[in-house]
Formats: C-alpha cells, sequence, structure tokens
C-alpha cells in the first residue's frame, strides 16, 4: 500500500500504526460525501506547518470513541453537527494519537492511496 506522493518525507511519522477498529469522525452532511472527508492540506489550508504538524496536516481528525468525537463537535461546531464512524482495517492506513490541549484523545488517520474514505462511514445515533 502507498500514500499519496504529496505526503512529506517521513510522513506518517513514526510512531503511526496500521489502523485497527473504531474510530469515530465530525461529518458536514448525511450521507457522507467524498469532500467530507479532505485533510487540511488537501483543503489547502496550514500551509505553513512545519515539523510535526507539516505531517500531521496530511491525515484527517478522527477519534476512538464517541464521546470524545461529541466534545470536539462541541468545541468545534463549525466542523459539521453529525457524527459517523467506520471500522478501519490495517488495508485502510496509519493512525497516530495526536493529543490536543482541548482534546486529549484526538487522533490523526492517513489513509492509503486509493482508499474511498466516505464509503467507510455511517452515522452514528445520538
Amino acid at each position: 500500500m502507498m500514500f499519496p506522493e504529496e505526503l512529506p518525507q517521513g510522513c506518517p511519522l513514526p510512531a503511526a500504526q496500521d489502523c485497527s477498529g473504531s474510530i469515530y469522525m465530525i461529518s458536514e452532511n448525511i450521507p457522507v460525501q467524498e469532500s467530507n472527508f479532505q485533510s487540511q492540506a488537501e483543503r489547502g489550508r496550514a500551509l505553513a506547518a512545519t515539523g510535526d504538524a507539516a505531517c500531521t496536516r496530511h491525515g484527517l481528525s478522527v477519534f476512538p470513541t464517541y464521546e470524545s468525537c461529541a466534545h470536539h463537535k462541541l468545541l468545534f461546531p463549525r466542523l459539521g453537527e453529525h457524527i459517523v464512524s467506520a471500522k478501519l482495517e490495517p488495508s485502510h492506513g496509519k493512525l497516530m494519537e495526536t493529543p490536543s490541549r482541548s482534546n486529549p484523545a484526538h487522533m490523526t488517520w492517513w489513509p492509503y492511496k486509493g482508499v474511498t474514505r466516505s464509503a467507510l462511514f455511517s452515522p452514528v445515533e445520538s
């Protein structure tokens, strides 16, 4: 499996592990659309990021539990009003804990090239 060519050298970060298990994410739309699953880099944001942040901007923000995702949604309502979930396998990419001050459960997912991200996710009942 290969990652998109746009990733900086050394990305995903060395601590990233093969995907395994359920993750949760905030989505703007139901049904989910592929445009809801773009990284900051794919959206043209955080262009001046350096160090580890230059790599994490190429991944997607995900959460290990519904509760941690709902907490993030409350903090950042502009991200969307829906919570969606996927069961990831090693063939879907790499995952790493990337805690932040506002959400210590935050994780970053770097999908492999060719993974149709939106096809993996389903809405979660609250």
